[in-house]
Formats: C-alpha cells, structure tokens, sequence
C-alpha cells in the first residue's frame, strides 16, 4: 500500500531529531567551572588586633581538589597569616575544562577576599597597619574592583567570622551569594557588605565559564567608649 513507508520515515527523523536535540541539551549543560568548596573552616578566634584590615589570596587547587598554596596579594597584619594558615586546609571539589567533549579536573585558581572591621562602631580608618599590595592575581581570577565594609548588627554581640561564596559567570558577573559558614547573627551583615563589592571580568581567554570566589568577613566586638573624667 502507498501509506506504507511514510509512518516509519516520520518516526526516523522525529527520533534523529529527538536524539540531537538531547545531545544539543547535554553539551550545552557542560560548562568548565573553577574550583568550589567542599569543606573550609575558618580561624577559631580573630587576633586582638584594634585596627581592621584587608587580605586577598591566590590558592592554588590541583585536580584532586586538595589547596597546594596559598599566594599573598593583598597583606595587613596579623590577619593574612591567619586566613593563609586556615585556607591551606580547605577542600575543594576540583575544577573541570572541556577536554575533547568532557568535563575534567584540572588544577585552577581561586581567589579569597576577606575583609575585617576595626574594633569600633565605625568603618572608617583606624589605628593598625594599612594593607601591602604583594602581587598580581592570576589573570583567570576575577579583579577586586572596590569592596564595602560590613557594618556591625546592632543585635549581635562578641567578633565573628562569616565565609560567603559568589557564584559568577566568566565575566565576573554575580549570579548568586551563599553563607558557607556556621550559621550566625552576623550572616545577614555580611551578605550585605559582599553583595555590593565589585569585581571586573578575567583578563585570561580560557576563564572557566563559571567562577566561585570566596569571601571572608570578620567583625570585632566594638570598644566600650572611654570614660569621660569628671569636673
């Protein structure tokens, strides 16, 4: 009959093309990504340091996720070794390139931006040693453009430390922020300091198409004013 062929060819090419638009899918949903944390503690205490500070680190991930070191950029006392000696400890879940079709691990940078409030109520400059610029990040990293102090919450007490994660696409365009920390009444403060920081896209061609950067906010109890002496 002359209605024979026309139904298997109808099925064959709705397959082929159900078939291509699945690997269409698939290659499109492969993106390479730079590392991103699996497990980073951070330091138990803050040093009794008066003045704040500002940190930025290059850690270097191989393709086991493991930090094989851990890069000073931007230094202030006593904070840089601190974050360092903490980071070099994180874990990571590795980066992946594109290799012939296929997402695969592969060492990468990441960058860690912490930024620590004086021990006042303000977040101007206070006593204590200005940040030292030590080196240039990798130009796969995103470029600090400006950062933006948290402020203290007013309901909180003590110094905490909180560890947020910036999820960006490859231009450094912010896609989502995370608190990966211990949950704490400084979250909230610290979403808000990090949400408006600025970051400039990579200058290297083979940027992942997915970046994590980490940022470390830590806050210091603010100092009782001194007592005024009486007449």
């Amino acid at each position: 009959m002359a209605i024979g062929p026309f139904p298997v060819t109808r099925i064959s090419v709705t397959t082929v093309a159900l078939m291509l638009s699945a690997v269409a899918g698939a290659a499109a949903g492969q993106l390479s990504t730079s590392p991103r944390l699996r497990d980073g503690r951070l330091p138990v205490q803050i040093p009794e340091a008066f003045g704040g500070g500002e940190v930025v680190l290059e850690l270097t991930v191989d393709s086991s996720g493991a930090v094989t070191r851990a890069d000073r950029i931007r230094a202030t006392p006593p904070y840089t070794d601190l974050l360092a000696h903490s980071a070099v400890a994180w874990q990571f879940e590795p980066a992946t390139a594109l290799i012939e079709g296929r997402p695969t691990p592969v060492a990468a940078p990441v960058l860690v931006v912490a930024l620590f409030r004086p021990a006042s109520f303000y977040a101007g400059p206070a006593p204590g040693a200005p940040p030292q610029a030590l080196g240039v990040p990798s130009p796969r990293l995103p470029r600090l453009e400006s950062l933006v102090m948290p402020a203290y919450p007013a309901t909180a007490t003590g110094n905490g430390l909180v560890l947020v994660e910036i999820d960006m696409s490859r231009r450094a365009e912010p896609r989502g922020y995370r608190v990966v920390s211990p949950a704490s009444g400084f979250d909230n403060a610290a979403l808000d300091a990090v949400r408006a920081w600025r970051f400039g896209a990579p200058r290297a061609a083979d940027t992942p198409d997915r970046l994590f950067v980490y940022a470390v906010l830590g806050f210091r109890a603010p100092l009782a004013p001194a007592a005024q002496p009486r007449e």
